[in-house]
């Protein structure tokens, strides 16, 4: 059985089930193949299996066939949930709210779940919606209850990227801009494209232009995006540790079913690991130090767990699907 972990994702490696590199040793290139891989632990964080929210030993059924959780908000656990009919469409979808003795409350409901994101600090729902062409209204809910907090209409096909309990940043096809939501100001931190971003460790991932025409990736300070912390004309960055000290990256003209590579980094750049398969459709931290990668090997599939010492399964491989 394959698990559903949380997109937007420390390292490892391996080689017949776990290979101990030693502290001096050259940062690791590794082939990653489930059959080949000792079985660890199970998925530590909360993650959906067939429409389940799966936390610990706990098995919570949700109203749906599938899902994905957003993330935690408070002493609680927010996620999306949607039915999945015969033919791929997805449908009923939902925001559910599962507290610590399993009482799942449905905060909202509308196709946007699909698509919703939980603030950093996990207060906030943010949901689109289009509201006439090219243009989209950005909406500002309570992740307690739905309730709309605030709600704003961007031209250029705007996308909220992240938020926190007052910001959200919003990117559109000129630029990405910073939303005040109390005060409802906007203000554009970048004409550049965003990639990844951090609120709470005020880091932003940007495209200086079209990679395909020579863009390269900058990560930049939010605040003061003339800050370049690390840049790359070969890799982009796919995700941010909690902690705000690594990064995953991959080719910057990765397109497709997934990567075929993935690389952890430093903020400065420094490659600390880096691990190949047939391809990877997900990624993110387990915790500090700790990352879960979706690995479609040349045989086998499974979810792998990576630290700088060791990967290992944490789910059992299954058949790959071609994409």
């Amino acid at each position: 059985m394959r698990s559903t972990i949380t997109t937007a994702l420390a390292a490892g490696v391996v080689a017949t089930a776990a290979l101990v590199v030693p502290a001096a040793a050259a940062a690791p290139t590794v082939d990653l193949q489930p059959q080949a891989l000792a079985r660890g632990a199970d998925i530590a964080v909360p993650h959906v299996e067939d429409g389940v929210l799966v936390d610990g030993e706990r098995r919570i059924e949700l109203p749906g066939t599938d899902g994905k959780v957003l993330g935690a908000s408070g002493v609680a656990w927010v996620a999306a949930t949607w039915t999945n009919n015969r033919v791929g469409e997805q449908r009923r979808a939902r925001i559910v709210r599962v507290e610590p003795d399993g009482a799942v409350r449905t905060v909202f409901v509308g196709f946007e779940s699909r698509w919703a994101l939980l603030s950093e600090d996990g207060s906030r729902l943010v949901t689109t919606a289009e509201s006439g062409f090219r243009r989209t209204a950005v909406t500002v809910r309570s992740a307690t209850d739905g309730s709309e907090v605030r709600s704003r209409v961007f031209d250029g096909w705007p996308q909220a990227v992240t938020a926190d309990g007052r910001k959200v940043v919003v990117q559109t096809m000129r630029r990405t801009v910073l939303w005040r939501v109390g005060p409802d100001r906007v203000r554009t931190v970048t004409r550049d494209a965003a990639g990844a971003v951090s609120i709470e460790h005020d880091l932003l991932a940007t495209s200086t232009d079209d990679p395909y025409v020579g863009g390269c990736t900058r990560l930049v300070r939010l605040s003061d995006p003339g800050t370049t912390v690390w840049r790359s004309c070969k890799e982009r960055v796919a995700a941010i540790s909690p902690d705000g000290t690594q990064l995953l990256t991959f080719h910057i003209l990765t397109d497709g079913v997934g990567p075929g590579r993935i690389t952890l980094r430093t903020l400065r750049g420094k490659r600390l690991a880096t691990w190949t398969t047939g391809w990877f459709n997900g990624w993110q931290w387990e915790s500090p130090g700790t990352v879960l990668l979706e690995v479609n090997g040349t045989r086998r599939a499974s979810t792998v767990r990576c630290t700088l010492s060791q990967c290992e399964n944490a789910t059992d491989p299954v058949k790959v699907t071609p994409p």
